[in-house]
């Protein structure tokens, strides 16, 4: 029988004498914890455990006081009763959840409740109080108590970095992705990513940090979820920090072409493979921007290294079924894209190539056929003035 997930909300945090939490930055660190016991019980698939989110419209608690018209990040500043608790809706199929106390400061302080809602009773209520400077083990003292009530032993794992104030900044990090990623306003974005920032420039080897930094920008760059020169100045400041950090030229050369500027892109990408001649994702990349500077031989030559390297690629196949076409080689285009449908989904751009590729070849039959499916994917009809007509018609009956 396939194990029931665990779901974690953000734990509670100390209030003050008026009901107000003492310090704002207790919320962050409250929802931090929660996230890091999520994954660090998930290691290994020792339980499925998943982070909730609260906002000003998550479940019942006695949640802090926020303006309603801001989709703010809140954290309940009292636990909630066991009622209270078994009360929460949860996802099908899970049976329990974690919730409880959070504080750090010159210590950590964990109070864990670990709510069985079938039989309406506590299966774990356990306090963590360590030092600030033991907070791996105080998250992992933590997290083996949780495994524990539920007859899971938990595996050893190592923390992505050993420097618990680099640790700290990537939870403020963390935080920060986690709010543009559910949509909760943020007030400064362009500092979303000062606690990634912080944690490299605490422990240059930490890598998950600068991962994640990446990951953001290309959020901001691709999605939206931020100002694009924040990204680009984030990518940079990594550089400056670690200049051997070649993803974030990847990254960059990914924001010059979400832009339209494939030159800038390319000189991304060239200054990525002086530091790593070998990272081959590169290669499809600058096949793409050769191919959008009208540069067909230049874009041809990367495409078939990336083909090379990863035959299967759906967007090395597109692009050098491209610059064939776009090189007057339809018959070799069109094999590279009807390789491109033995591994992908159709979408309509393949279908219109392919047409046009089929026009040029003068095989007006297979040309007549991806049109139509290329029509059929993008929902447009065939005969669009009938279309017309039709609808027109409709609203006058």
């Amino acid at each position: 029988m396939a194990d029931k997930p665990l779901l974690i909300f953000p734990f509670t945090v100390p209030i003050d004498g008026t009901g107000r939490m003492r310090d704002p930055a207790q919320g962050i660190y409250a929802r931090s914890m929660a996230r890091a016991l999520a994954e660090r019980l998930g290691a290994a698939g020792t339980v499925q455990a998943s982070c909730a989110t609260l906002t000003s419209h998550g479940p019942p608690g006695d949640l802090e006081d926020v303006d309603p018209k801001e989709h703010g990040w809140v954290v309940a500043s009292q636990p909630w009763s066991l009622d209270e608790a078994c009360a929460v809706p949860l996802p099908e199929g899970t049976e329990h959840l974690l919730h409880g106390g959070a504080e750090l400061t010159d210590r950590v302080r964990l109070r864990l409740l670990l709510i069985d809602q079938p039989h309406e009773q506590l299966a774990l209520d356990h306090v963590v109080l360590r030092p600030r400077a033991e907070l791996f083990q105080a998250l992992d003292e933590a997290a083996g108590a949780v495994a524990e009530a539920l007859g899971k032993e938990l595996p050893d794992q190592a923390w992505p970095t050993r420097d618990v104030e680099a640790f700290v900044a990537y939870m403020r990090g963390r935080d920060m992705s986690a709010a543009h990623e559910a949509g909760v306003h943020v007030l400064e974005p362009q500092r979303s990513f000062d606690g990634y920032l912080e944690a490299v420039r605490r422990d240059p080897d930490f890598s998950e940090a600068q991962e994640r930094l990446l990951s953001l920008a290309l959020d901001f760059a691709l999605a939206g979820q931020g100002p694009l020169e924040a990204a680009r100045s984030a990518c940079e400041l990594l550089l400056a920090q670690d200049p051997r950090a070649h993803m974030a030229h990847a990254a960059l050369a990914e924001i010059e072409l979400a832009r339209g500027t494939p030159q800038a892109a390319r000189a991304q990408l060239f200054k990525l493979l002086a530091i790593r001649p070998d990272w081959s994702p590169a290669f499809e990349r600058l096949g793409t921007a050769h191919l959008r500077l009208g540069e067909n031989e230049e874009a041809l030559h990367w495409f078939d290294a990336a083909v090379r390297e990863r035959p299967d690629d759906a967007d090395t196949l597109f692009g050098r079924g491209a610059a064939l076409s776009a090189l007057g080689r339809n018959e070799e285009a069109v094999a590279s894209w009807n390789a491109l449908l033995k591994v992908s989904n159709p979408s309509v751009a393949l279908h219109e190539h392919l047409a046009h590729a089929f026009a040029a070849l003068g095989r007006r039959g297979e040309a007549r056929l991806h049109r139509n499916l290329a029509r059929k994917l993008s929902g447009k009809p065939r005969f669009p003035l009938l279309s017309a007509i039709g609808a027109l018609f409709r609203r006058l009956t």
